[in-house]
């Protein structure tokens, strides 16, 4: 999604490739000031779920953590067990819509031209929120984990 260098920036009127080289800088500035924006708004995401029976509601952030959980009078005549399984029906089905989730968010933000940029964006989360009716388990950070795995936290955070 970089603006490329034009090919002809260097040939010309030194006040034109000073013109090329500022509206080329533009451009970065430009992308860089979308994509925190994007960043900001992928923090704000929010998906809620509910479980099968409908017991419980629960609602994750962008991260996948639990920000809140509201059970109906339904939990009265749930076993244990069962109300454990639809706890964690609901955050699954929760998890599975973030992808898509963040998927709006970075056409919305970064609009049509963002094309490979937003498609990489969103495999991380169709990465980490696979779809597979089972709770997701954290798998250890190695030192032979592949380049750009962020290790569960948000693809932003550059501090780990």
């Amino acid at each position: 999604m970089s603006p490329d260098l034009p090919d002809d920036l260097f040939r010309g009127d030194p006040a034109e490739i000073e013109r090329g080289l500022d509206d080329w800088v533009a451009g970065f500035e430009r992308n860089a000031a979308r994509y925190q924006e994007l960043q900001h708004r992928v923090e704000d995401v929010r998906v809620s779920a509910s479980s099968p029976s409908g017991v419980v509601t629960v609602t994750v952030d962008a991260n996948g953590s639990v920000v809140d959980a509201k059970f109906t009078e339904r939990i009265h005549s749930t076993s244990p067990q069962e109300l454990g399984a639809q706890l964690m029906a609901a955050v699954n089905r929760a998890k599975s819509e973030i992808a898509g989730r963040v998927r709006e968010v970075a056409d919305n933000t970064l609009g049509a031209d963002a094309g490979a940029s937003a498609d990489r964006i969103v495999h991380q989360y169709q990465e980490r929120f696979r779809s597979t009716g089972e709770p997701a388990e954290a798998s250890p950070r190695g030192a032979d984990d592949e380049e750009g795995d962020f290790g569960g936290g948000s693809i932003y955070d550059r501090r780990r």
